[in-house]
């Protein structure tokens, strides 16, 4: 039996490159996501025990529409080769989450994969960001997408700013930054590394701060690329 996950890996995240993924997660009346509404699959057609499982704990529901929409984005992003191989692995392990029959072992699952997707993540991104990695650089790239800072929650305000360019710059702020949510997807930018921060613990590269131009609106602002600097939360 072909689980509905699997099927999300080359349906859901076969989305077109030029779409937007829109993931409003739901709440109930005591303000606890409703899982059906988190998730990257469709509960409805849930066979599999580990899907169930999955379907009915909203913490771990949370954790795979994450990962889903990590892996949308990093469609988005790479090759075809690249992300034949990187499906081809996503398959595996799938494979190998649906054999947890509890939700311990689904959350040490999830964990782990998103470990090993944020390490492939980051070392794309930090070479694509390598024209900005000394204060002073600046280079010209385009705005590929623009949300908020948290997930969407069904009949709440939309938290925060994050935006995010094809050089893997992203900036993000608590506030509703206007100037950002003036730009659009596809507008040309100067992005210009200013600052970074010291003493970070090795790996941890987190609290760059970037001035970025929109070309366009002519508009300019001053940004972070995480809500905490290295070493933070």
């Amino acid at each position: 039996m072909i689980s509905v996950a699997v099927a999300a890996a080359v349906g859901l995240l076969a989305t077109s490159s030029n779409s937007q993924l829109m993931r409003t997660v739901r709440m109930d009346r005591q303000g606890n996501i409703i899982p059906e509404s988190a998730t990257s699959f469709d509960c409805t057609k849930a066979q599999l025990r580990a899907e169930q499982i999955i379907c009915r704990d909203p913490a771990l529901a949370n954790q795979d529409g994450e990962m889903g929409e990590q892996l949308w984005f990093m469609k988005r992003e790479f090759t075809t080769q690249q992300w034949a191989d990187l499906i081809h692995s996503q398959r595996a392990w799938l494979q190998r989450r649906n054999q947890c029959a509890d939700s311990r072992c689904l959350e040490t699952a999830y964990e782990q994969r998103s470990r090993e997707l944020d390490n492939i993540w980051d070392a794309r991104g930090k070479y694509l960001r390598r024209n900005v990695s000394r204060v002073g650089q600046c280079e010209k790239t385009t705005v590929e997408w623009i949300g908020t800072r948290l997930q969407e929650v069904q009949g709440d305000p939309p938290q925060g700013t994050s935006i995010r360019f094809t050089d893997s710059v992203r900036q993000v702020s608590y506030y509703r930054e206007l100037a950002v949510l003036s730009s659009r997807i596809g507008d040309p930018a100067r992005v210009c590394l200013i600052s970074i921060p010291q003493d970070c613990p090795p790996g941890d590269e987190r609290g760059r701060v970037y001035s970025v131009t929109d070309l366009r609106t002519g508009k300019r602002w001053e940004l972070p690329d995480s809500s905490h600097e290295c070493g933070g939360a």
